[in-house]
């Protein structure tokens, strides 16, 4: 949920999904054609995690912001931009939609947060994973063994400010919120 931009947020459910689980799949769908060669591997690939990154992402988005279906979509939108930015929200009505999200936000990067180590650990598996491709592989599978690290060095380097940035922005949205209603 942490990860959604908030024009996401405008489209319903299904279409969330088919939004993040194609953009995802069609990623590393084409990763993996890279990588192995074969376009139908990339196919697969698109096509399973299209579906289930999809529809995952989306259930899990609906489990952390439930009220998210009492707004509309250009509603949810405006909540999750004012949130990720940590800006005064135009309606003061949606102020409690605006607290929800943020508390799916903390629930969901508290939930991932347990996963961390295993990031650090997939981090060194890439590192010799890479090494390997770049001396015995085909130009493919170093190319995309180098864009896995890097994917990688960005999750442990940069992503846990920039996910702290978004829940303090959100924090600080919250307050403004507060602060207009008082």
């Amino acid at each position: 949920m942490v990860t959604v931009p908030a024009l996401v947020w405008r489209y319903g459910p299904v279409l969330r999904g088919v939004i993040l689980g194609g953009a995802v799949g069609a990623f590393l769908g084409a990763l993996a054609w890279l990588d192995s060669g074969f376009l139908v591997i990339g196919l697969v690939v698109f096509v399973v995690l299209c579906a289930l990154y999809g529809l995952l992402m989306s259930r899990r988005m609906a489990r952390h912001w439930p009220t998210a279906t009492q707004l509309t979509g250009p509603q949810r939108e405006q909540v999750a931009r004012a949130a990720r930015q940590g800006e005064r929200l135009e309606d003061p009505a949606l102020a409690q939609a605006l607290s929800d999200y943020r508390n799916g936000m903390h629930v969901a990067a508290e939930e991932t947060r347990l996963f961390r180590w295993l990031v650090l650990v997939v981090l060194v598996v890439a590192v010799a994973t890479a090494v390997w491709d770049a001396a015995f592989g085909s130009w493919g599978n170093a190319v995309v063994s180098a864009i896995y690290l890097v994917l990688l060095v960005l999750e442990v380097f940069w992503w846990p400010k920039r996910q702290r940035q978004l829940l303090t922005n959100a924090d600080r949205a919250v307050e403004m919120a507060g602060e207009g209603s008082a």
